[in-house]
């Protein structure tokens, strides 16, 4: 099981989420922005949101954080039912890994029905 550490920005408006992410993007400093427009608690530590078992993140931001890349260093916006999320890990980018619990079984997958398509 990966670990995960993480900065975090939490934001109510997606329009700022947006706004944020773009100053991000033009190279602001992540744990500056944190402090002056999170509204997680960790906004304090620069948005440091401490250390993170994969396996109990959301798939949406396990998802984000895998396409991280040189030139996008963070993650978001995000949405969740918290609000809009801009994260950024530390230290090496997150494998995906699905567990068990993101796998869809076959019974949950209805197959496609299309008539022109004969087997």
């Amino acid at each position: 099981m990966q670990t995960i550490a993480l900065h975090h920005i939490l934001l109510k408006s997606p329009l700022l989420a947006d706004d944020l992410a773009k100053e991000l993007e033009l190279g602001a400093d992540f744990a500056e922005l944190a402090r002056e427009y999170s509204a997680c608690p960790s906004a304090h530590q620069g948005g440091f949101a401490g250390y993170h078992p994969q396996d109990e993140l959301p798939l949406s931001i396990i998802e984000a954080l895998a396409v991280i890349n040189d030139a996008q260093h963070f993650a978001g916006p995000i949405k969740s039912h918290l609000g809009y999320h801009l994260l950024k890990p530390v230290g090496d980018k997150p494998q995906l890994a699905l567990s068990d619990e993101n796998i869809l079984s076959e019974d949950a997958v209805e197959p496609i029905k299309d008539d022109k398509m004969a087997i």
